[in-house]
């Protein structure tokens, strides 16, 4: 078996299918599987899926939500290939994207995981990749009066600059392979032996940040991750994400969440706190930048955002208290 396809599944049936059914469609000329991953979904969720496609997925229910990055080891486990392609199910391939992923893989022994480009349903360019990890230098720069004060055209041209240390989100709009610090989760491949010698994903992650903080030891064991432009996807949580502009308290918490869990297993717990202080550093100023606009929804917005900030610092501060810097990954 080549490759071994995993998708967790937790109440989005629709586009579960979907996207199975753009793997049938699109994935030509190279051994798969499907594993389906049911992390506790209602509805008989597991059932139906297992009814839609029979024999041809793998049906595997958790007893519990797990989360994104469990739910995929615990997939992982049933995997029979070489190669094992983590998908979202809010993906649909828009071209023969396992096979482009395997080759790069199978022809490249130095390179650890790979991605492609992901496109809104518009087929628009959406982020895929980051080519800088998150550290404690680029949260102090967010933080800073200088770059708050910036226009937003100016901020991107200040991300974008090389010479700064800036993390961004990007999108590969040339024909060749580029190396990158690390690939998002919606379609991330790893080699099998790596991802099990790894210990898989973290397990302290519950939802967001896990594919970077994997990504951040396997460049640690030397191997390289590249994205490969040639390989199309679609996201539609990308696009989502992208005309997204309410406030969502939810899903704010468990990006907040798994980006301390990050700064912890990479700095210890002094990187916890050395976040949360520069984050709210960062809202406070933004806070007060909507006061003096007189944006009075936009000040309550970043109040909240103090918050659920403080919430999170203190129930991770509790969870990870005895445990010093020994987690630290630096």
């Amino acid at each position: 078996m080549d490759v071994s396809i995993i998708i967790v599944n937790y109440n989005s049936i629709d586009l579960t299918i979907d996207c199975v059914n753009s793997i049938f469609q699109q994935t030509a000329d190279v051994k798969f599987e499907i594993i389906i991953v049911d992390n506790a979904s209602k509805n008989k969720e597991a059932e139906r899926l297992q009814a839609e496609f029979e024999n041809s997925v793998k049906m595997i229910e958790a007893e519990t939500n797990l989360g994104f990055g469990k739910a995929n080891n615990l997939g992982t486990k049933y995997a029979a290939g070489d190669y094992v392609f983590f998908l979202n199910p809010d993906t649909v391939l828009m071209n023969n994207a396992v096979k482009i992923l395997w080759e790069e893989m199978k022809n490249n022994p130095d390179m650890g995981c790979t991605g492609g480009n992901l496109y809104t349903p518009e087929r628009m360019p959406c982020p895929s990749f980051c080519l800088r990890f998150d550290d404690l230098g680029t949260e102090k720069r967010y933080a800073s009066w200088r770059y708050l004060m910036l226009s937003k055209a100016e901020q991107k041209l200040y991300r974008k600059h090389p010479a700064l240390q800036i993390r961004r989100k990007d999108f590969n709009d040339t024909n060749q392979k580029i190396e990158v610090a690390y690939i998002f989760g919606a379609d991330m491949m790893v080699k099998k032996k790596l991802f099990e010698q790894l210990g898989g994903f973290d397990e302290d992650f519950f939802m967001y940040a896990e594919e970077e903080e994997l990504s951040w030891r396997i460049k640690k064991r030397g191997e390289k991750i590249y994205n490969i432009p040639q390989a199309k996807i679609i996201h539609l949580e990308g696009a989502t994400l992208e005309k997204q502009h309410d406030f969502n308290e939810k899903q704010f918490k468990l990006r907040i969440n798994g980006t301390m869990t990050y700064f912890w297993k990479r700095y210890g717990r002094e990187g916890i706190y050395q976040f949360y202080k520069f984050r709210a550093l960062r809202y406070q100023r933004l806070k007060k930048i909507a006061e003096i606009q007189k944006k009075s929804g936009v000040s309550f917005q970043f109040e909240t955002r103090l918050r659920c900030l403080l919430e999170c610092f203190e129930k991770i501060m509790e969870k990870t208290e005895g445990e010093g810097k020994k987690n630290g990954r630096s």
